[in-house]
Formats: structure tokens, sequence, C-alpha cells
């Protein structure tokens, strides 16, 4: 009896070990399609050309 109960402990473990990989994997995917700020030296140059 004792070792259904660790199994099912080992099976709950390696399930929960699981989904964080799959969290993890989703996150990578997520970051990957976020678009990019581009940092500029002149943030004032880059305003006022955009104004117009």
């Amino acid at each position: 009896m004792i070792a259904f109960y660790l199994s099912l402990t080992a099976l709950g473990i390696a399930g929960a070990a699981l989904i964080r990989e799959l969290a993890a994997a989703q996150a990578k995917q997520r970051a990957a399609l976020r678009p990019v700020r581009v940092r500029t030296a002149h943030r004032d140059a880059v305003r006022g050309a955009r104004r117009g």
C-alpha cells in the first residue's frame, strides 16, 4: 500500500515538472513574438521627426 502512494506521489511530482517545462516553453515563445523596442540616444529628435 505504501508503494502505491509513493508511486502516486512520484507521478504527481513528474506531472508538476512537466507542466513547469511547458509553461517555460510557452513563455519563451511569447517573448519571441513580443515586439522589441529600439532604444536611441536622441529620443527628442526621434519624437520630433514623428510629429512631422
